[in-house]
């Protein structure tokens, strides 16, 4: 096996492993809404133990997706700036663990601060990285193949983080989390799509 062909499936595990740790936190009773609470919510609570495992194994898996696009440099041609914003997914997202948030309604805490500075520059680097991507990818073998779903999947995440970003006002407040989810769940399914693509051309 090639390292990139390992790189690829490790990444794969890493990323496909945090779906289905995401998807137990919203069966599980957690007591958390999926549509007024913040997903960093889980992290507060009897399962936040499960919360931060996802972080870590999402974390392992963006790292290993961005070795593998660096293993192999022009091809695809990707900017030396959109492989550094992916490297520094996983850095902010240990921010996040280690800084656990407020519960909404609680006073702020310089913890809680420091988690909200960690998750919006998590939200800003997958972003960067994504919609760079996806427009140097689209002539890559075999990306071009799924360039119509990774383009799909950069416009309900540009939409998501927009409507994010609203409901932050305090009116809007109460369906934060639902566009926070469709967020994390738009972006985890891009990066599981370029794992694939990354596994084949491995292979």
């Amino acid at each position: 096996m090639s390292a990139e062909l390992c790189v690829a499936i490790l990444g794969l595990l890493g990323l496909t492993g945090y779906l289905g740790i995401f998807t137990a936190l919203h069966v599980l009773p957690t007591g958390y809404s999926p549509v007024h609470h913040a997903v960093s919510d889980y992290a507060v609570g009897r399962y936040g133990s499960l919360f931060r495992l996802g972080l870590l194994v999402s974390s392992l898996g963006v790292v290993f997706l961005a070795i593998g696009l660096t293993l192999d440099p022009g091809a695809p041609p990707l900017a030396v700036s959109q492989l550094v914003f992916l490297f520094l997914v996983p850095a902010m997202r240990l921010g996040m663990a280690l800084f656990p948030t407020d519960l909404e309604g609680e006073k702020l805490t310089r913890t809680g601060r420091l988690h909200y500075l960690f998750a919006i520059a998590a939200f800003a680097f997958t972003y960067a990285a994504i919609s760079g991507m996806t427009s140097r990818l689209e002539s890559v073998s075999p990306w071009e193949s799924a360039h119509g779903l990774l383009s799909v999947l950069l416009w309900i995440a540009l939409v998501s983080l927009v409507l994010l970003v609203v409901t932050l006002l305090p009116r809007l407040r109460t369906v934060f989390g639902l566009f926070e989810r469709v967020f994390l769940v738009s972006t985890n399914l891009w990066f599981i799509t370029v794992g694939i693509c990354l596994a084949v051309k491995a292979t």
